[in-house]
């Protein structure tokens, strides 16, 4: 029974000093860092890729009363293209609206031969230098995600001038070489077609793959006006800011 006293004291002891001593510290976490969000806002992107296909549509041929045949024939040949685009992407959702600007260089090659009743008389090669300024209207699909395929179409302007072509004349013995000036040009209203999708490895940066159908309306360069239809495929880096 002696020791009680003792065992009480120590007790009160004990809880007097928990009481000072207050509640243990609990050591505050940091917040978690807000969401990615893919590709919002401004942008800017460098593109480039192939003129694959061009809708020539200047074949002619031409019968005279004593029955010789003459024709002109020309060929679309794989060209390049390259550019930049800026442009701004709207909202945050799932589909969101976006405007860009694109402007860029875009390089058709031709060949042209001439028949007299079936046998190649002459043939010539030319580049077409064009430059086409289009304002796109986009709409994006999946815009929470990293993959984010759009489509889209704009209106626009172009420019196009004749380099110059290079000919040569098949005659019998040595062929005849020269080369024509250029300086031929044109340019009127172009429109597109694109569909295209990103893949994000960043919030701010992208690589893309992408199809263009592109327009130049009444596309003259000295052999008459012409509706010139073309099918580009590229890609290209996209930088958000």
């Amino acid at each position: 029974m002696k020791q009680f006293p003792f065992l009480v004291m120590s007790a009160m002891v004990l809880a007097g000093i928990s009481a000072f001593a207050g509640t243990p510290d609990v050591k505050a976490t940091a917040p978690a860092p807000p969401p990615c969000e893919y590709g919002v806002g401004w942008y800017a992107a460098l593109e480039g890729g192939g003129n694959v296909y061009q809708s020539f549509d200047n074949n002619k041929s031409r019968t005279f009363g004593n029955g010789d045949e003459i024709s002109l024939h020309i060929d679309h040949n794989l060209g390049g293209y390259g550019g930049i685009k800026i442009g701004y992407v709207f909202g945050h959702g799932n589909i969101r609206i976006a405007l860009e600007e694109e402007m860029f260089y875009n390089g058709i090659p031709t060949d042209a031969q001439v028949s007299f009743n079936g046998r190649e008389v002459a043939s010539s090669s030319n580049l077409i230098n064009s430059g086409a300024f289009l304002t796109n209207v986009l709409i994006r699909f999946n815009g929470t995600g990293k993959f984010q395929p759009y489509i889209g179409a704009g209106p626009g302007a172009y420019w196009a001038e004749a380099a110059g072509a290079d000919v040569t004349v098949h005659r019998p013995g040595p062929n005849k070489d020269f080369t024509t000036g250029g300086g031929a040009s044109s340019g009127s209203f172009a429109f597109d077609v694109v569909a295209g999708a990103d893949y994000y490895f960043t919030c701010k940066m992208s690589v893309f793959a992408e199809y263009h159908f592109l327009d130049y309306v009444a596309l003259d360069v000295g052999d008459g006006h012409h509706q010139f239809g073309q099918q580009l495929v590229g890609g290209g880096i996209r930088f958000h800011f």
